[in-house]
């Protein structure tokens, strides 16, 4: 890989943070992008100590204006790699007006003109990761805007997929249980890989210039198998 520079969208997720290192070991300079300034600061200055690259800090809250953000992808004359780690979960008890917007403009709005600025900048080589959910296979009772916004997403970028030119490489990481703060003492948790394995995974498959992965694997295999269940079979499951 070029040592191009990565920009780090979500950047205070431990996720993002430890693929921000990966990068960094490999020898890419940052650009690390959250609305969480404080916390952004004490990741970015780890990493240039750390690994002794340009690490370069954007303060932005998704939910309200990423046009700084849009216009530097457009217009850079720098080469970027992209991974996007953000997104506003919100379960569907807890959803009113208010937050029903904010979560279609988080995880939709924002992500789509981003992408597109992206995708459209004048660059040799576009790399792209976009961490998505198993949530957008199938609606769920719990959190089914969430799942709907992460398969708008997923949707969008398999069309982009099949149009890339052999210069673009769009990986999709659909990620199962992760053991992160927002997993922890969840019902229903049986098995939560490590924000590190899940990092390396995806950052394994954009080398390997993978479309789509799960992660961890065997997710794959029981999305299958829940996406072929009867409906009176799929509603019992929302007791679970």
């Amino acid at each position: 890989m070029d040592k191009n520079t990565w920009v780090i969208l979500g950047a205070t997720s431990i996720i993002a943070e430890k693929f921000a290192q990966l990068a960094a070991e490999a020898g890419h300079d940052l650009l690390l992008v959250a609305r969480d300034q404080p916390q952004l600061a004490i990741i970015a200055a780890d990493i240039r100590l750390r690994y002794r690259v340009q690490c370069e800090e954007m303060t932005i809250d998704f939910a309200k204006d990423s046009s700084l953000l849009i216009e530097k992808l457009g217009n850079s004359q720098r080469e970027f790699n992209l991974l996007i780690a953000y997104s506003l979960m919100i379960n569907n008890n807890k959803l009113d007006n208010n937050n029903i917007a904010s979560l279609i403009e988080v995880n939709i709005i924002s992500t789509v003109q981003i992408i597109h600025a992206y995708l459209n900048s004048r660059q040799k080589q576009h790399r792209l990761v976009y961490l998505s959910s198993v949530a957008a296979v199938k609606g769920r009772a719990k959190n089914s805007l969430y799942g709907a916004s992460k398969s708008a997403i997923e949707l969008y970028l398999q069309g982009l997929q099949q149009a890339a030119t052999k210069n673009q490489f769009i990986t999709i990481a659909r990620l199962g249980f992760i053991d992160t703060k927002l997993t922890f003492g969840e019902p229903g948790i049986f098995y939560a890989s490590s924000p590190a394995a899940c990092a390396k995974a995806c950052w394994r498959a954009s080398l390997a210039h993978k479309r789509l992965i799960y992660h961890p694997f065997f997710w794959r295999f029981i999305m299958a198998l829940i996406s072929r269940l009867p409906f009176f079979l799929y509603q019992k499951m929302s007791k679970l």
